[in-house]
């Protein structure tokens, strides 16, 4: 090195260059080429051009700062010496302009497709490695393929504080565990030109320039914290019918990091449910995500599980209600697989043999989610009736559970092999009042759909215990009501599913090849997994197209045949009376007064207010006698 130019080094330069050659000398079989004046010859190295440090794709430095512009990159990519001696990586997905972390020997990083891409960086060289640096990355705003350009796009962006000013990257860490909402957060989102999506009466929502308020956190359990790809729950400040959903603060967004088959577990749930009646069915439309800049891929706008009029219509109950007239309902619980403060544990009950794994019956509070000691007594009580009933394989248990709800959830379950249905994110409701049962619905998770085998029923596969169905297969009443019901509806209505699984590849087939593009290679968090792979979407529609045939096949031979098309009416509705509310839910009813109308007629109006004349023994009723009017028992 010449004199004069050591001497116009900064000292940590001259330390750094002297500590290069030293390195050089004596590892010289494992080290990067220096230039002229003893820096590293650096290179912008990935997919693009198979790793290799080619003079192409050399950085230029002029003093301390490397540079390079690209006419386009896209895919996995470092910045490498040619012997991988220096080298930077880093967590991030580089979507546009922005600046990172270079961390030595980090990562690689990835990019959906960027056009006109300058990359920059300062020197930090000692001993023979890097150092950590900052890394920019400069783009005119053209973007090769940011997403896929096919879906709508969600654009959220999460701030660390009111001012808007810093963004907040926690959010898409890899290590982002808690479910604490992200308050200061914005969105828009772009129909992009999905005129599908359009005739379903779906619009853009708020723009760049005037974004629109959200909260957001992170969502799901083992999803959450096994995958870098998060679902994520969103909370709108004022109600939306985002993407033609149902209107509403409150959605989800489904990663399905898990999903081998295409994003079609739930899709195919869903899409049953709907067809096949059960009360009330979830909806979901695919976007493009981006958050605070960053590609995240393929997800899922998901209706959130409500209770509102046009998710779950039932009554409204608070918190700690004390209130007999009130809090019989309505009640949204989940049997749940985890434990958790505020649950009901009881010891499920089974008929079903010893050859079924019996577990705790655990009952979850959703809604309302803390019981007064009086909600709590009636919850415990109405599952020790249907455990007890269902341990008995007794038809008690349809005075208490409506039959249709149950036999349908479970067709949809058995169709698509779910062995982990029953097994967590299993959801009843029962609305407020007399005449009132509970019922399956809505589906949710149907994250170990297909994992069954399609010759056998899932609950004869499933080490994780499925709670009740295996005794209550055993139910004769519950077994006629399936054999009717499953004719119908294959009769009718469930070959419609294959023409809706065919239309929703289509539009989500190129999202998830970009997908595949963010996802691919990059760090899991420990314990973790790597993200599914969907991007031979073809293949993955075959896999489930043939086991919904062979289910079905198979389901024929044991549940008897049907012929699509066929006109088969539906099977009337169960008439089995619902049990009548306990005593101490009617306490405090008072006796009708007569003073002032001796000789009026009594009329009786049910708690809902629909007028009946005859009125049934041992059930609550509004009565109205002249001018009075009072709540009592019918005896």
């Amino acid at each position: 090195m010449k004199p004069n130019l050591v001497s116009l080094m900064k000292p940590e330069r001259l330390l750094a260059t002297l500590y290069a050659c030293l390195a050089t000398a004596i590892c010289s079989f494992a080290s990067d080429t220096l230039d002229s004046e003893g820096f590293p010859v650096m290179y912008l190295r990935g997919q693009f051009n198979g790793w290799s440090a080619e003079e192409t794709h050399r950085f230029d430095r002029s003093g301390d700062t490397y540079s390079i512009t690209v006419n386009s990159l896209a895919g996995e990519f470092k910045i490498s010496g040619d012997n991988w001696q220096y080298n930077y990586g880093g967590n991030d997905n580089i979507n546009g302009t922005c600046s990172v972390e270079g961390t030595p020997g980090g990562s690689n990083w990835n990019t959906p497709g960027l056009e006109n891409l300058t990359i920059s960086f300062d020197a930090a060289f000692s001993e023979g490695s890097a150092r950590p640096t900052t890394i920019h990355f400069t783009t005119d705003g053209s973007s090769a393929a940011a997403t896929s350009g096919t879906l709508p796009v969600l654009y959220i962006n999460v701030y660390t504080d009111a001012t808007h000013s810093t963004l907040d990257n926690e959010i898409i860490a890899i290590d982002l565990d808690h479910k604490n909402y992200f308050t200061d957060a914005e969105y828009w989102l772009d129909l992009n030109g999905c005129q599908w999506l359009a005739d379903c009466g779906a619009t853009s929502l708020g723009s760049e320039q005037e974004p629109l308020p959200l909260q957001i956190k992170a969502r799901g359990n083992w999803t959450r914290r096994g995958f870098a790809k998060k679902p994520y729950k969103i909370k709108l400040e004022a109600k939306q019918p985002m993407l033609g959903l149902t209107k509403s603060k409150h959605f989800a967004l489904l990663a399905h990091a898990d999903d081998t088959f295409g994003y079609l577990r739930n899709f195919c749930g869903f899409d049953l449910g709907h067809r096949i009646g059960l009360p009330w069915t979830p909806a979901q439309q695919p976007v493009e995500l981006v958050v605070n800049g960053d590609y995240r891929g393929l997800y899922f706008l998901t209706e959130s599980i409500r209770i509102e009029k046009d998710r779950i219509n039932i009554s409204e109950l608070d918190d700690m209600c004390s209130d007999p007239a009130l809090a019989s309902g309505g009640y949204l619980v989940e049997l749940d697989n985890y434990d958790e403060d505020g649950q009901i544990v009881l010891e499920e009950q089974s008929c079903a043999g010893s050859d079924h794994y019996i577990d705790a019956l655990r009952i979850t509070p959703d809604t309302p989610e803390e019981y007064s000691e009086l909600q709590r007594r009636f919850i415990t009580d109405q599952f020790t009736a249907m455990n007890n009933a269902i341990g008995n394989s007794s038809d008690n248990l349809w005075a208490y559970m409506d039959l249709d709800d149950a036999v349908r959830y479970y067709i949809v379950e058995e169709l698509i092999s779910h062995t982990e249905s029953y097994h967590g994110s299993t959801y009843l409701f029962r609305d407020r009042g007399e005449g009132h049962k509970w019922h399956f619905s809505p589906l949710w998770d149907c994250g170990n759909a297909f994992n069954g085998p399609t010759d056998g029923y899932f609950y004869d596969h499933d080490p994780f215990g499925n709670t009740w169905i295996p005794s209550m297969r055993a139910n004769k009443a519950f077994n006629n009501r399936l054999l009717s019901t499953w004719k119908w509806f294959m009769s009718t209505a469930y070959s419609g599913l294959f023409d809706a699984i065919d239309e929703y590849t289509s539009h989500i087939a190129a999202a998830a090849v970009y997908d595949r593009r963010r996802w691919a290679g990059r760090p899991v968090p420990d314990g973790g997994q790597p993200v599914a792979d969907n991007s031979d979407m073809d293949s993955r529609r075959r896999a489930v197209v043939d086991h919904l045939r062979a289910k079905a096949a198979w389901l024929s031979t044991q549940w008897g045949s049907y012929t699509p098309g066929e006109d088969i009416a539906e099977p009337a509705r169960d008439n089995t009376p619902a049990a009548p509310l306990p005593d101490y839910m009617l306490s405090g009813v008072e006796n009708i007064a007569t003073d002032n109308t001796p000789d009026a007629p009594a009329e009786y109006f049910t708690i809902e207010g629909i007028r009946t004349e005859n009125p049934v023994p041992g059930r609550l009723y509004i009565v109205r006698q002249g001018c009075n009017a009072c709540r009592r028992i019918f005896r």
